[in-house]
């Protein structure tokens, strides 16, 4: 074989392996957004039914359907972080309404527990997943240093994200005496700063889904003492005749 035979061989396998490589992404591409799609799905019917006051469980066939899906991205593409991810969320909503601690979705909790440590060891800097992995540890049942691990590493690299920012009100209050005092420092930082966020109507939404989790863990007495008086908005919020 000639050496310019050899060299458009070359060129061949090499152009063969980077299609492979394309194709098993797109399939990885594929069934993690039809894996993303059930939990979107699952997550709107959560919000109903608790609206109503039922339980919500998905059915164990889908469940199954939208785990295979997950398993197989990550499969194909261990090394990307957003599959992983992924994963974890699907192995939460198994049992996306059982108690804190529950013995039977323990399991599952802790798949998923594994699954956001795995996307943190990828991807360190993002602070979404940290803080996914502080709930999914609450919900396990722990209120360990690794959940305040977690909570601080949030803070810290999405100070600003609002999703983070609510997540960390939310666990914080949740578990408020029983947290270290560095973790309410970083709580109670957080929730200045998002009642304080002058940031037009996206701002205000922000602050009205915080305090919301205020009014839901019934810390209100505990956050008006943090909270500066100078604003009218913060005003209104302390006032006990407003408090739900």
């Amino acid at each position: 074989m000639s050496r310019r035979q050899t060299g458009w061989l070359a060129a061949a396998l090499i152009m063969g392996v980077f299609g492979i490589w394309s194709m098993l992404g797109m399939v990885a591409d594929i069934a993690a957004f039809r894996g993303g799609a059930w939990v979107e799905a699952w997550s709107f019917q959560l919000s109903k039914a608790q609206t109503q006051n039922e339980f919500f469980s998905p059915q164990d066939e889908d469940w199954q359907q939208a785990y295979a899906l997950a398993n197989l991205a990550v499969r194909l593409s261990p090394m990307n972080a957003d599959y992983r991810e992924g994963l974890a969320r699907i192995h939460e909503a198994r049992f996306i309404m059982a108690p804190i601690g529950d013995p039977e979705a323990r399991p599952e909790r802790e798949k998923a527990i594994a699954s956001y440590r795995d996307s943190i060891r990828l991807r360190p800097t993002w602070p979404y997943a940290h803080a996914a992995l502080a709930y999914a540890l609450v919900r396990a049942g722990g209120h360990d240093a690794e959940m305040e691990s977690a909570l601080a590493e949030a803070a810290r690299l999405g100070p600003w994200e609002p999703k983070v920012m609510e997540a960390i009100v939310d666990i914080g209050l949740d578990g408020w005496y029983r947290i270290s005092p560095a973790s309410r420092v970083i709580v109670s930082n957080t929730l200045l700063r998002s009642q304080s966020w002058a940031a037009g109507q996206a701002g205000q939404q922000h602050a009205d889904r915080a305090w919301a989790r205020v009014e839901a863990h019934h810390k209100q007495a505990l956050v008006c003492a943090i909270l500066p008086m100078q604003d009218e908005r913060n005003r209104q919020h302390c006032n006990s005749a407003n408090w739900k």
